[in-house]
């Protein structure tokens, strides 16, 4: 081989080098997430424990743990103390865990001196192991990557925002808020909302939003279901209202037919707020999204078609399986097909179309709501067993 293609060659693997070591710097700064409705991220506690943790946007000072989870994992904490705490079913006593914690998600290392134990699990489901946010997103960019399930944070400054929507934010108490608009017939709902990642929720309407804007007077359908430990709270039952918006407007965006929610007696995050609602992942999820604290903007692109009016079930459960045979039963539309069948707020469902629940894996326990049919089995608080046949419809 003659020195000039020597040369070339050189040249050609230093490019393939740099490439292949840019690619490899872009996915260690990305943190992947499984999204159940929720943003789930692997984590390692103190170097040793393994963890699945909600990435919540309000929660970026905070790393909680679930108490079950604690319980039967291998951390043993040394000091215990006591605290109050608050969230969606307003405030509530809690343990904390003082001993200096490391949290290591993806790329990022963070110590924490103080760790609230929480009763997650039976706001979300058995899969949760704690919550955290990324304490320093007031510091640099990051991005929320729906469409490729990854977050990163940008330390060198705001990346390629070319085709999205920019927005001006306010961030006040770890809490990212937006203007945006709900029309409800010929009623206009407009003010700030806060960007909630930890919610699958489309909007839910704080009780102040309520008054404010008589939402109960606007005519047309809706549907009022009651709820078991809706949020972090004392509050152990929540009643929703859901009623269907004609037009959600963001920035530049408009997403049409949407179910939206308002909760009449609200408490915690959602009594008398800075904040009208709050905007969760059931419209996230359809944009990549980059938040900028420092300039106080906010980026959207959206990449895909919103679907809606897809048929659905007027109840919903929780997987408690860590603790108990089933999915408990943690919300039912009043005098809907559920309730009428016989179901009830804490039920266990045992079995759905002839299989055990515990033999479901999380994806097919998250699409058991598309199926048309659910046969169930269930046992009752009381250990009476029902067997209950329900067909999914079109709500709206």
């Amino acid at each position: 081989m003659n020195k000039s293609k020597q040369i070339k060659r050189f040249l050609l693997l230093s490019v393939i080098l740099l490439v292949a070591t840019l690619s490899m710097a872009q996915t260690c700064d990305s943190i992947p997430f499984l999204y159940h409705g929720h943003l789930i991220v692997r984590s390692t506690i103190n170097d040793s424990i393994d963890s699945n943790i909600v990435f919540d946007t309000g929660a970026a000072d905070l790393f909680g743990v679930d108490s079950v989870f604690l319980v039967r994992s291998r951390w043993k904490p040394q000091r215990i103390g006591d605290a109050i705490t608050g969230g969606g079913a307003g405030k509530a006593k809690v343990k904390i865990i003082e001993d200096r914690t490391k949290v290591k998600i993806g790329s990022i290392d963070e110590n924490y001196g103080i760790v609230p134990i929480l009763k997650l699990r039976d706001v979300l489901h058995c899969h949760v192991d704690g919550i955290c946010g990324i304490r320093d997103i007031v510091d640099y960019p990051f991005e929320i990557n729906f469409e490729h399930h990854y977050l990163k944070r940008y330390k060198k400054g705001l990346p390629n925002t070319d085709g999205y929507i920019k927005l001006p934010i306010r961030y006040m108490n770890n809490r990212i808020m937006l203007q945006a608009e709900t029309i409800i017939k010929s009623d206009s709902v407009k003010g700030w909302y806060v960007m909630d990642t930890g919610s699958p929720s489309t909007v839910d309407f704080t009780a102040q939003a309520v008054k404010q804007y008589q939402l109960d007077s606007i005519s047309g359908k809706r549907y009022i279901s009651d709820a078991m430990q809706f949020g972090i709270g004392e509050k152990e039952k929540e009643l929703i209202v859901d009623m269907m918006s004609d037009l959600i407007i963001i920035g530049s965006d408009t997403i049409r037919k949407k179910a939206i929610s308002y909760i009449p007696e609200g408490t915690g995050s959602f009594s008398d707020r800075p904040y009208i609602g709050v905007i969760g992942n059931d419209i996230w999820e359809n944009y990549n999204i980059i938040i900028d604290i420092s300039d106080r903007s906010l980026y959207l692109l959206r990449f895909k078609e919103i679907s809606v009016n897809k048929p659905t079930y007027d109840y919903g459960f929780r997987n408690r399986t860590d603790i108990c045979r089933g999915w408990v039963v943690s919300w039912l539309t009043r005098n809907g097909d559920a309730v009428r069948a016989g179901m009830e707020l804490g039920d266990t469902i045992v079995a759905v179309n002839g299989k055990d629940v515990r033999g479901y894996t999380w994806d097919e326990e998250d699409n058991i709501q598309k199926t048309p049919k659910h046969t169930l089995d269930i046992i009752s608080s009381d250990g009476i067993k029902k067997h209950i046949s329900l067909e999914a419809k079109k709500r709206w």
